[in-house]
């Protein structure tokens, strides 16, 4: 609750907080309610019902209007407060329940009923509006969401290139180096360990030798190795962009993708307090809102039914579940309302089915709207995340890569072979014969080491595979 109340002052006092579109989406079904008002106050003819309403939407629209031209007027550069835009919101309705009483009553000459038509309106519009800002501003975050993920897509498409272009370029460099720096410089090196076997003279000097080729070989076998690796790897990220930023599909043949249960048991709920409230009492605003729990239980029933036959957003699924709904409700309303408790004005079984549709149908096409929309915002952070993870692994890839370069042109392994076969060159004459043999099994031993040092070195200087 805490996070949704978080949500809401974040989302519902921003940009949107106030507008002329909102007004005229919330102005429709803040006018059935008052028709209802007025019918159940018997206030005249149809006619005369009308233009007690028309008369109070517009003067809660002018006020709506002059309140975001003047106190809400910073709303586009910085949130508003809360207090502050409940205010605008419930004194509009105030503003129309007025405007109503004094147009209907001394304009008119209807009865005078200005305390229900003022608290009918101040619920009504009040929360109409602050519902209607909440999800405006919803989806004018997440639209602002989207935008700076494209924004960031682009960049990281721009760095995906040069990175695969700095990655073509150190992979030539490093396969170049290792073939005509190194690899002549080892196969020098095996030949030479090589000619040396035959001077093993005693039993350590033959280990030490024969240990001295097995490196050799080994030292051969990691470069060419390496080298298979750097050529074959597949290293290049994709830099196409994938469309993630087509506009979702909201509805499944004539009605929502999804089929609502918690925003229908808002929508329910409120518009059986304010509807039955006013217009039969706490009875009726009771026998309401146990009528909209039984119909949010059965919205969840029939959710989880779809969900076991895999019949979810299709559109015959759909169209069978508001059928289940109106009948229920047509049932409920004819024995309940009508037969079991003793309202003052109760509504036609048939209205109340069609209106319990219409608030589930607007229900859950908000839903579907702010789902499919997360869903994407969802779908591009996890794209977005994964491309930067790439990234970074890639540039650690070029990183390593000139390290092998270097390292096999200047560096320690470039030093530490070429040590090796500078040391063997002092050891044997332009024949192979070794020109002195003291120490030799120590100065074998020690060439081992250097050799041992330069396998480790190949073995951990190299490149990652990372592929799309």
């Amino acid at each position: 609750m805490k996070r949704f109340f978080e949500n809401f002052v974040t989302a519902a006092t921003g940009r949107w907080a106030v507008s002329l579109p909102s007004v005229a989406i919330s102005l429709p079904f803040v006018s059935v309610f008052s028709l209802e008002r007025e019918n159940a106050l018997n206030t005249g003819s149809f006619g005369t019902q009308l233009m007690v309403v028309v008369g109070g939407q517009m003067a809660g629209t002018f006020f709506v209007f002059l309140s975001q031209a003047t106190v809400l007027s910073s709303r586009k550069e910085r949130k508003q407060s809360l207090s502050l835009c409940l205010f605008v919101w419930f004194s509009s309705g105030i503003v129309t329940g007025l405007v109503s009483e004094f147009y209907g009553h001394y304009s008119l000459h209807t009865q005078s009923h200005i305390l229900m038509r003022v608290v009918n309106s101040f619920f009504v519009s009040g929360i109409a509006l602050a519902l209607v800002a909440y999800w405006f501003g919803t989806l004018q975050k997440i639209r602002t969401e989207r935008s700076v993920l494209r924004s960031l897509e682009d960049l990281l498409t721009v760095d995906t290139s040069q990175l695969n272009e700095a990655q073509i370029k150190a992979k030539k460099l490093a396969i170049s180096n290792l073939h005509s720096t190194l690899l002549p410089k080892v196969v020098q090196l095996q030949k030479l360990t090589t000619g040396l076997q035959k001077y093993g003279t005693s039993e350590s000097l033959a280990i030490a030798l024969h240990e001295l080729e097995t490196q050799a070989e080994d030292l051969h076998e990691k470069l060419n190795s390496k080298l298979t690796l750097l050529e074959d790897s597949p290293s290049l990220l994709n830099v196409k962009s994938q469309d993630r930023f087509a506009p979702v599909k909201l509805l499944s043949g004539f009605f929502p993708r999804h089929l609502s249960v918690g925003t229908s048991a808002i929508v329910l709920i409120l518009g059986a307090i304010i509807g039955q409230g006013t217009r039969n009492g706490l009875s009726g605003a009771f026998i309401g809102v146990a009528g909209s729990v039984i119909i949010v239980g059965i919205l969840h029933l029939i959710r989880k039914l779809g969900a076991r036959f895999n019949a979810l957003e299709t559109p015959r699924f759909n169209a069978l579940a508001y059928i289940a709904i109106y009948i229920f409700q047509y049932i409920y309303s004819a024995t309940v309302q009508a037969g079991l408790f003793t309202l003052r004005d109760p509504y036609q079984a048939w209205y109340t089915g069609l209106k319990t549709i219409s608030g589930v149908y607007i229900a859950s096409l908000i839903s579907t709207l702010m789902i499919e929309q997360n869903k994407s915002l969802v779908s591009m952070s996890s794209e977005s995340a994964l491309r930067r993870s790439q990234i970074e692994s890639m540039s650690t890839s070029n990183e390593e890569m000139e390290n092998l370069t270097t390292s096999t042109r200047f560096g320690s392994l470039q030093g530490q072979i070429s040590g090796v076969i500078m040391a063997l060159n002092v050891l044997t004459e332009n024949d192979g014969v070794p020109s002195s043999k003291r120490d030799l099994s120590k100065f074998i031993a020690d060439t081992n080491t250097l050799l041992g040092d330069a396998i480790w070195e190949i073995e951990h200087i190299g490149t990652k595979e990372y592929s799309r």
